[in-house]
């Protein structure tokens, strides 16, 4: 996982199609959900984070739910430090595909008792239209001896999100991982503060990037320097230099 100074942490989400995997990755990263479906073949989302002076390199691999390429699944599970099981609470036949993907995934991982695991179901603004019972999950993971988290979320209401991605670096055995902790909470609040400040709202918004943290102390500068009286010769104004 470690490049010189850098480390890398792979997120990967497996799922069925239109469980809503590309719509959690879309409002972690950058708070918006789009009702209009696109088929995901295999979308890769980068990010990288300063923590205490090391580089972390989050990758974030959003997988295919319906086209099934047996290779790029062997290669996506080989290379993952940690898994995001998507499932939809409205949709059984969802959730067993998460059944068959956690065993395959604990047959080809020989160190997978150490891999953070969270198991989600999404779409929980759905609950009237629920197939899987929160409780039946829950019983399933003990049944089975998984060592993995559970939670449900609705990427459409933004809710449990963050606490998907929490999850996972508690699990985590990473150091550099769990240092992320509060970055990503950092993060998720930089998005709503500036999501109220564009609908008028006047808390202060964090910089996305040392970038814009420039251009503000910029601006900050231009606007504290003392403005130039500009005096009409013919006035007899008294002016102190």
């Amino acid at each position: 996982m470690e490049m010189g100074d850098e480390q890398r942490y792979r997120v990967v989400l497996f799922g069925a199609g239109k469980v809503g995997k590309s719509a959690i990755i879309a409002q972690f990263l950058h708070n918006e959900f789009k009702e209009k479906y696109k088929e995901t073949v295999e979308d890769l989302h980068c990010r990288e984070y300063n923590v205490n002076g090391n580089c972390i390199k989050v990758d974030i691999l959003d997988t295919s739910g319906t086209l099934q390429f047996p290779a790029m699944r062997r290669l996506s599970i080989s290379t993952g430090h940690a898994f995001l099981l998507v499932y939809s609470i409205d949709s059984r036949d969802s959730f067993k595909e998460i059944e068959a993907t956690y065993e395959q995934i604990r047959e080809q991982r020989e160190n997978f008792d150490e891999i953070p695991v969270v198991i989600v179901g999404n779409k929980k603004d759905l609950d009237l239209d629920r197939e899987v019972d929160s409780q039946d999950v829950e019983d399933t993971i003990a049944s089975h001896s998984w060592h993995c988290a559970h939670i449900e979320a609705s990427a459409k209401e933004n809710s449990n999100i963050l606490d998907i991605f929490q999850k996972l670096l508690e699990l985590a055995n990473i150091p550099a991982a769990r240092q992320l902790s509060p970055v990503l909470k950092r993060r998720m609040s930089e998005r709503v503060t500036s999501k109220r400040r564009k609908t008028g709202d006047t808390l202060h918004t964090f910089k996305e990037s040392e970038k814009e943290m420039s251009r503000s102390r910029s601006l900050i500068r231009r606007v504290g320097r003392p403005k130039v009286k500009h005096v009409d010769p013919t006035k007899n104004d008294c002016i102190i230099c």
